[in-house]
This record gives structure tokens, sequence and C-alpha cells, in this order.
């Protein structure tokens, strides 16, 4: 049965103009006839922005520029590609073999040329079947409803004629449950795939959940498996070297990541990831090399922003090269724009004064972005460049408050250990900003230990308020979680009030914040019921 008809939408990505119009001829004695041809990545992804096709043919070597899998890898990772679609790669390296087996973004399939007409309709309509079996799953997840969605692949799991549709269910499964931070569910989705075959993939997906749930010794142990096992399982590489750099160790994280660039060297964020950890590692001039090179290949990527540059920046300012460190700075002034910039604008300033050895100029700098360390955008990653452009300021300046501003910034981001090894790491062995990382972690320990203590003694309300008021004062996640987590097990009004409010800036895509919305909306709708909750 041909599943294909007169509607069917296809496009040709190949760098040959030759292998182009084959593909077309082959089409049209199939029956398809609207097709389209891209000669390289970048006309790809043009054509994929302004239209959706029903198929991708795409060979693995394009050129120039990024090649089919990294490619799609951006597509899926960016959204930018229906899930409805088939993506089919082509290629004429059998080493292709080892690379798909162990991509955590796969196509839906891939042909190995020389290859007949014949062979290209079967291998198409095979993905399109497999692709049609999920397409209500798809449809959901396309919507936003992510419940429907589970609920739907669970019952096609039961409903799956062949061990092949039955791991594509799963992996999507899985892939949902692990998006939405449904752990444990994500976990007994991926140990039923290894249970049926051992895939790289899967159990990437478990070192993914151990990492997200900061078991970053079983996540390490994990991926070193799997790395061993799929030499050519480059996201594992990128897995690893974050765990290395979570406990600050990044001369090893640097040397894991290079050799994923070494696989893959054209990958424009695992090319930054090397620059940024070549930073952290204390090599400027490396990290200049893989950020200019990320520069290149990436201007016409869809991730493009100015953290590259920011990156880059740092880098030219730490190797005193300041004609590139001028260059970038300048067009970095045309791109941070906006209130929600400013943070990040003081901060590239501090950077150039820095390469130029300008301390004072520099540490006025740093001042004006550590008046801003409560902003509620602030990032992770924003929040460690402030802190590598303050660990270059000599500390012995008239004025240097370098010490209180590294512990007011580590009050706000430290959560766990492995977060103050991180930044103990990026002080740069100044003593004086390792201390206050370890007293702002050792003050957030001693507030959760009271609270803990003060709702041992059945003085939860009193408990709540330490950890509401601290963590309004910080804007530390973790006690912002738990101050929430025992307001609304007070479930009074007041109580509710003050966790909608510190809900507010809690990130949203966070598991456990989820729960906590969960709650909230339960309560205040219990509570508009009985006419006793406000509004």
């Amino acid at each position: 049965m041909n599943v294909f008809s007169d509607t069917t939408t296809v496009l040709i990505i190949d760098d040959s103009l030759t292998v182009r119009q084959s593909l077309r001829a082959m089409l049209s004695n199939v029956g398809v006839t609207r097709s389209e041809t891209a000669a390289n990545a970048a006309d790809g992804l043009l054509r994929l922005q302004k239209r959706s096709f029903d198929v991708v043919l795409c060979d693995y070597n394009l050129g120039e520029g990024m090649n089919g899998q990294e490619m799609l890898e951006q597509l899926r990772t960016t959204g930018s590609y229906p899930l409805t679609s088939v993506w089919i790669m082509i290629t004429g390296e059998r080493s292709y073999e080892r690379v798909v087996a162990a991509a955590e973004v796969a196509p839906d399939d891939y042909i190995l040329k020389p290859f007949s007409s014949q062979v290209l309709f079967d291998r198409m309509q095979s993905a399109f079947t497999r692709k049609r079996f999920l397409k209500p799953a798809h449809l959901h997840l396309i919507n936003g409803r992510e419940d429907l969605a589970i609920s739907t692949m669970e019952d096609l799991v039961s409903q799956a004629t062949s061990p092949t549709l039955k791991l594509d269910v799963l992996r999507l499964l899985a892939e949902t449950h692990l998006a939405l931070e449904h752990y444990t569910e994500a976990s007994r989705c991926y140990g039923e795939i290894l249970e049926m075959r051992v895939i790289p993939w899967a159990k990437m997906g478990l070192a993914r959940i151990f990492k997200a749930q900061d078991k970053v010794e079983a996540s390490t142990d994990l991926l070193n498996e799997i790395i061993n096992d799929a030499p050519h399982y480059t996201d594992a590489y990128d897995t690893l070297a974050h765990n290395l750099a979570r406990c600050g160790q990044f001369a090893e994280s640097l040397t894991v990541l290079e050799k994923a660039v070494a696989l893959s060297p054209r990958n424009f964020r695992r090319l930054c990831l090397t620059g940024e950890s070549a930073l952290n590692a204390g090599d400027p001039a490396k990290a200049a090399i893989y950020l200019e090179k990320a520069v290149r290949i990436g201007r016409n990527n869809s991730a493009f922003g100015p953290d590259v540059l920011i990156d880059l920046l740092q880098a030219h300012s730490e190797a005193g090269n300041a004609e590139k460190m001028d260059q970038v700075a300048n067009e970095l002034n045309g791109m941070l724009k906006g209130e929600h910039h400013v943070f990040l604008l003081h901060v590239c300033r501090a950077m150039t004064l820095l390469g130029r050895k300008s301390w004072m100029e520099a540490q006025e700098s740093l001042k004006q972005a550590a008046a801003l360390l409560l902003q509620p955008q602030l990032s992770w990653r924003s929040g460690v460049r402030f802190l590598e452009a303050v660990a270059r300021l000599p500390d012995d300046l008239d004025g240097y408050h370098g010490n209180d501003w590294v512990k007011q910034l580590s009050l706000r981001l430290v959560r766990t250990h492995q977060d103050v090894e991180q930044l103990s790491a990026l002080a740069k062995k100044s003593i004086g900003l390792i201390r206050a990382v370890h007293d702002a972690y050792g003050y957030l320990q001693s507030i959760n230990d009271e609270a803990v203590s003060l709702a041992k003694d059945k003085r939860k309300a009193d408990a709540a308020k330490l950890l509401y008021d601290t963590a309004k004062a910080t804007l530390n996640e973790r006690l912002g979680m738990n101050a929430c987590a025992l307001l609304l097990q007070l479930a009074d009004a007041n109580s509710i009030g003050l966790a909608q409010e510190l809900l507010q800036w809690l990130p949203p895509d966070h598991e456990r914040v989820h729960g906590l919305q969960a709650t909230l909306h339960r309560l205040r709708n219990a509570g508009q019921q009985d006419e006793v909750l406000p509004d």
C-alpha cells in the first residue's frame, strides 16, 4: 500500500547537483512530485523555516558548514522541525551506523549509498508508517497537552505490533517524562527499553536523570560506561564534561570536550561549551580559538546570541588582546539592549577595563553590576561571569568589596555542595572569595537546619517565616522552594498569599515548582468553593 499521495512534500538537502537531480527523479518514479532542493545546511534551514515538509532527505556530508546530523540536532533541540515529519539521512559512510546507533537525536531512518528507487520508496514508506503510528501522541505534544500525550503513548505501547514500534513509543514516552522532570516514570521507561535491548541512548537517558537529581557520581560512572561502549556518542562527552565542571574539575572537563569536538568539529553548541570550559580552566588563548570558530560557524545559527561573544570578550580580555577585545565589545554594545541586559553590560565593560588593567574603573563597573545581583532574571551563567571578573581584581584596591559581592552572589545561587565546589574553583585561588562562597553556603545550611528543627518542634509557622524571610532577602531558590512547601502545608489565607509571592520568581520549569503550583491551585480552588480563601 502506497502511503504517499500527490500532496506529499519532500525537501532534498545535498551539496551535489547531480545527486539532487537523481533523487528528484527517483521520487517521481514512485509518484512523489512535490519536491524542493537545498544545496547546503544554511539553505535547508532557511527553507524549513519558511514551510514544513512531510519528508526530508538529507545527505550526511554537506560540504562546508554543518553536516546532516548536526543540522538535525539543531532543529530537534530548538523544536524547529515538526514531530510529525520524517527525516531520512543519506550517506555513503558505513561508519554512520555507529553514529546513528549512539545518537541522542536520531533520524527516523538512514540509507547507505548506493540505493535504488525501490529501496528509497520502501524506507520512506516504513518511516512514514512508524511516524503515523505515533501521530496521535505527537499532535497532543504539539498542542501542549503532555498529559494526553502520555496517556495516548501508554495505550500505544500495548498496541505496538513489533519491537521497533514499541521502542519508538517507549523512547518518546521516556523523553516526554524526562522533559517534564518526571524522573521515576522516565527511569521506568528507559529500564523497560534496556530490558529489550542494550541501547546507548537509553543508558544516556538514565545518566541525564541522575545528573538532574544531583547524583553526580552515579551519572559520571554511567557516562564513562557509555563512552567506553559507544565512543562516537558525543552527547555523553558533553554531559560528562558538565559533571566534571560541576565539581570544579575544569581541566578534566576541557579534555573531555576536546575529544567530542574532534568527533564533531563543526557543532556550534559544543564549540561554545569547549570555549567556556577553556576559560574556566584558565586557558584564554585556547578558549579564543574555539569561540572564534563557534562565531564563524554560528552566525546563521538560530541559537547564536550574545553569550558566545561575551565569552569571547572574556577570552581576549584575559589574554590581553586589546584590539580584538574592543571589536567584540563594540558588537556586544549593539546586542545587549533592554533593562534585562544591564547587569551583563556592566560586567562586559568591566572585562574590557580588566583587559587594560584599569583596576579602579573595572571595580566601579562591577560595583554597578553588584547592585543588580537581586534581579529575578539573573542566571547562573551571568553570575559566574561576574565572579570570574571579580576574581581578577587586586584585593588591595581602595574600596574593594569583592568578598561581600561574591558572598551575596553565592547566597543567591548556591543550592548544593557541587555549586560550592564549582564557584570556589572559579574564584581562581583567591582565599577571600573562596571563604565568601563557603560562608554563604554555611549560612544557608544553618537557616535550613534551624527551620527543620522548628518544624520538628511543631513550630511550622516559625519555620516557614524564617525560610520565607531569608529566601526573600537572598532569592535563593532552594530556600524559596522549602519555604513555599511549608507555607502551603499551613494552608491559611496569609500563608497561601506568601507562597504565591514566592512562586512569582521561582523557576517555573523546575519539577518541584510544578508540584508547588499544583498544590497552590488545588488550595485556591478549594478555598473559593468554601468562600474562605481570598481571590
